[in-house]
């Protein structure tokens, strides 16, 4: 899966992925390019984001 987060967007991403790690023990293998003002994140596994969503929402 592949986004394109603005940077109030990308900081809030590093934030639930520390989190998951950190409360969850979940790692979220991800690679980051930067394209002028944007940040292009790509998920390198397949991810349950529903079940992800829901850890984040809950806690």
């Amino acid at each position: 899966m592949k986004a394109i987060l603005t940077k109030e967007e990308y900081k809030e991403f590093t934030e639930s992925v520390d989190f998951l790690k950190i409360k969850h023990d979940i790692d979220i293998p991800h690679t980051v390019e930067t394209k002028e003002d944007k940040f292009l994140i790509t998920l390198l596994e397949d991810i349950d984001e529903d079940y992800l969503d829901n850890l984040l929402e809950n806690t």
